[in-house]
Formats: structure tokens, sequence, C-alpha cells
């Protein structure tokens, strides 16, 4: 990929932060291309369910990127639809995966009878979603739980932000599809927050606000899709010729991944968390596997060395009674 006039790659899993109208505004562009490619490959998703998922990364890692946190940012969907439940965290580093769990028989189904867009067909009714962030064992955990509504993970996001009296917001999603063998996954989200008085500019009036506002938004939602997935216009120089007039002032990039969080020790923590004997009952042939949902990693122990491992791991945490991880 050739650098744009900004000298960077335009095509780089990035979060970028911006201030718009001398910073009445703030926002996040996020492009994801390899991280979302990588992750989708991990799994066999039908491609509809494929583009939610990475609507939802790309909508989580810029929901995230407006937090003051340490640990892990959720977003997380659920229903009673054909696609049970899609979850999708990042941590404040930048590590990022994500997975659905789907009844592939039920999504065909649904994908044959559904017109438009497909949300609320693959996730059914009573869907929810929640926001949560964890910071580690000794912090308040904090969750954020509305129902599903509209016809995108962008409409859903709007009504949690309607209905939890936050920042007034307003948040565009594109996902683009690989339309040809070699070609990979893009998603980018362009996310705008109009700032607490206490922390932004104060305008003349309140009415010089909301007009300056209305703009702004007017301004995001003339942006197209083909925009927004174009990997030769870097998130730079979207910016730029998005706001030109109302004033951009882009921040430092936050470089994403894709990278789980998964490991031989934790699935060793683990096993050692139930009785020795109902872990044995899941043993064949000898062996007891453990699979990660996000990245389909293989975990594979011997039972004989189950007592071992249990020790093992107990006095780990015997000798680090104050040390904890971030799940």
């Amino acid at each position: 990929m050739v650098p744009d006039t900004f000298g960077i790659n335009p095509a780089a899993d990035v979060c970028l932060p911006f201030l718009v109208n001398g910073g009445a505004f703030r926002g996040r562009i996020v492009r994801l291309t390899a991280a979302a490619t990588d992750i989708i490959a991990r799994h066999n998703d039908p491609e509809p369910v494929a583009a939610l998922l990475a609507e939802a990364m790309a909508s989580a890692v810029a929901l995230a990127g407006g937090l003051k946190y340490t640990g892990v940012f959720s977003l997380q969907i659920q229903g009673k639809g054909p696609v049970h439940m899609l979850v999708t965290d990042v941590t404040s580093d930048g590590d990022l995966r994500g997975c659905t769990k789907c009844d592939a028989d039920a999504v065909a189904a649904e994908l044959a009878r559904a017109r438009g867009n497909f949300l609320p067909h693959l996730i059914g009714p009573g869907g929810y979603m929640s926001f949560t962030v964890d910071q580690g064992p000794d912090t308040e955990r904090y969750q954020g739980i509305v129902e599903l509504s509209g016809e995108s993970i962008a409409d859903a996001v709007h009504h949690y932000f309607r209905q939890s009296e936050q920042l007034v917001s307003a948040l565009k999603v594109a996902v683009g599809a690989p339309k040809a063998p070699g070609e990979g996954w893009t998603a980018t989200a362009l996310l705008l927050q109009r700032m607490p008085e206490e922390g932004g500019l104060r305008l003349a009036s309140n009415e010089d606000m909301e007009d300056a506002w209305r703009t702004a938004v007017i301004l995001l939602g003339s942006v197209k899709n083909t925009e927004l997935l174009d990997l030769t216009l870097s998130p730079e120089k979207l910016l730029t010729r998005l706001f030109i007039t109302i004033g951009v002032v882009p921040s430092a990039r936050r470089p994403i991944r894709s990278k789980c969080r998964c490991s031989q020790e934790r699935s060793e923590r683990i096993l050692a968390s139930f009785p020795v004997e109902e872990v044995r009952s899941y043993a064949e042939n000898g062996k007891i596997h453990m699979s990660c949902e996000f990245c389909r990693a293989d975990y594979v122990f011997d039972v004989d060395e189950l007592d071992a491992i249990v020790q093992r791991t107990r006095a780990l945490a015997e000798n680090e009674p104050e040390k904890g991880e971030t799940p």
C-alpha cells in the first residue's frame, strides 16, 4: 500500500482521536483491515454474520477510544435469533478479538427470507446490547445495558446514548467484505461526540452550540461508505476532507492489533478452579481439550497431569495473593 500525502500507511489498523470545531466536539475514526481479516478468518461464519462482527469490532474500538481505562472494554450483543451472541473486546493496549455463536442452519434460513439489514433478523426479538469496562479484580466493574434497537449496530449505539443520557453522539460504520480471493475485510467507524460544557469549548450561546453540532453531524452524515472503505485514503486525510470548513485537529494514532489473551497458564488456572474428578470426567483418550472461543487455539492436557497442575496453580496463587489479571 502506497502512503498518501500524510506519509503514513492509510490501510493500517488504527484508532485516531480528533477534535472538531476548536475542541467543542471530539471523535475517533477507526480503521480495521488486517485485524478484522485475521479475526474473521478464525471462524466459519456466513458473510452477513461476519459483517456484523466487523461492524461491532470497529464500533467497540471507537467507543473504547474515548474512555480512560486500563483493562478491557467489551461490547456484547445477545438475542434469541439465529445469532445467539456476538462479543468483541479491546484492551487499553489495543489488543482486539471477537467471536459469534450462531446456528448455521437457522442463519441460512433467515437469510433466505430476510430483506434489507440483517441485524434485527439475525439477533431476533428480545435482543440487547451491553458495554462493559473491566479494570481488574480490585476495581469496580462498569456495565451499561440497553435493548437492541434499530437496523444496525450504529443505531443500537445511538439508542444506548439516548437512553443513558450520556454524551450526545453520532456514529457511522461501513464494512467491506472481500470481493476476490486473497482480499481482506475492511471496517471503518467514525464517531463524533459533543463535549460537556466543562470539558469543551464554551460557545457564545446554546443556540450557537446547537447550530455547530448540527453542522458537524451533517458533515459526518455526508461521508460515503466508499470513502470510509477507501484504503488509499488515510483516516487523517479523510478527516481533513470532511471537517476542513469547521476545523479538525487529529491526535496521535493508536495502533490496533488482533491478539487474544488466552494462554497455557490461563487454561491451567481454569482447570484448577474445578474439582479434579469433575475435570477427569471430560477426558477423551486420557486427554483434556480446552479450546478458545475467540482464536480457536486448542490446549491439551494429560489427565495424569491434573493433580500437578492444581498444586502448581494453587501454589502460585498463594505466593502472589495481591496480583490479579483482567479476564
